[in-house]
């Protein structure tokens, strides 16, 4: 068994093999998940392969796994990092053999990143990959985001994962509509308690903010945009907000039929009255109307509000881990 880094145009194509297989074992799980082609991974890899690095276990002659990453300059308001994509690594062997593959792989890896003074590597992992999941956890690294996804028919009429979903929203003098321009200063202000949240324990996310009215002016006057809003007694205390995938959201859910989540917030003294869960069915209805059949989102595991809301009503796509060397 040997270490290389791939660079040749047979060398990537057997890579993108390996990362289609994932696909594959992704889609036997959740067949509504975008399809793709095994051809469309091989730009990817070549980039990756250009622009950062792409390490390959070869046994005789042939790939069985391979790892690559990228340099961040600014990785979530700490600094340089590498990261490796879901669509960046695999493993072509029983389960029993991951963590000496992978494991040889990484530690190449963290020698590399070392020795380059890169002081993080993140990691995104596609959640049928269980063995991978764990190996990386016994690596010593930590889940930090959770991508997941689900039919949008099943947030509209069916029962959503693990929970009865949906049900009408409790007593209160709630209401969820559309949101518009006139909105954007209160819109600001919830976004503002968000990032708040967001920075302080235990997620401690640094540097955090929201958008200013006039960024939200911008988005709410796009015609790719969603936005939702909730309303106590005429007060806004929630909203809600989507838009097709951007390039930070799992690659595996991209596609014209997906709507991605970007922004979800209630008031901590309105929560327990079903808001959230009105201003989702909302989005869903909304976004079905538009023609979209996927819904996605991501959020910081480790915040616990977050965390236990979508993992509720949504299937895990991938689970993204970060070392500090």
């Amino acid at each position: 068994m040997k270490t290389i880094l791939i660079h040749d145009e047979t060398r990537i194509a057997e890579a993108s093999a390996l990362a289609y297989r994932n696909l594959l074992s992704l889609r036997a799980r959740f067949p509504w998940m975008p399809e793709k082609r095994e051809d469309e991974f091989v730009p990817r890899i070549e980039w990756m392969a250009r622009e950062g690095r792409v390490y390959g276990l070869i046994e005789g002659d042939t790939l069985i796994a391979f790892l690559g990453w990228f340099k961040i300059d600014e990785f979530r308001n700490v600094g340089a990092a590498a990261f490796t994509p879901d669509w960046c690594s695999a493993v072509s062997a029983p389960d029993g053999e991951v963590p000496r593959l992978m494991g040889t792989l990484v530690r190449r890896l963290l020698g590399d990143l070392k020795e380059a003074g890169i002081p993080i590597h993140a990691a995104s992992i596609l959640s049928a990959n269980g063995a991978l999941l764990e190996e990386f956890s016994l690596l010593g690294y930590g889940r930090i985001v959770l991508d997941a996804a689900v039919p949008v028919a099943e947030l509209i009429g069916k029962t959503g994962p693990g929970t009865a979903f949906p049900r009408e929203p409790g007593p209160g003098g709630l209401n969820v509509r559309a949101a518009t321009g006139s909105d954007a200063k209160a819109l600001s202000e919830l976004d503002a308690s968000l990032a708040r949240h967001v920075g302080a324990p235990p997620v401690l996310m640094p540097d955090t903010h929201g958008s200013t009215e006039g960024e939200w002016e911008q988005w709410l006057a796009s015609a790719d945009s969603l936005t939702f809003i909730a309303e106590r007694d005429g007060i806004p205390v929630g909203f809600i907000k989507a838009d097709p995938p951007h390039f930070d959201v799992s690659w595996f859910v991209h596609g014209a039929e997906t709507m991605a989540i970007c922004g979800l917030y209630v008031d901590p003294a309105a929560r327990g009255l079903g808001a959230g869960e009105a201003l989702l069915r909302r989005l869903a209805l909304a976004a079905a109307d538009r023609g979209y059949t996927l819904m996605s989102v991501d959020c910081e595991t480790h915040n616990p509000e977050a965390r236990a809301f979508w993992t509720r009503r949504f299937e895990p796509v991938t689970w993204s881990f970060e070392r500090r060397l």
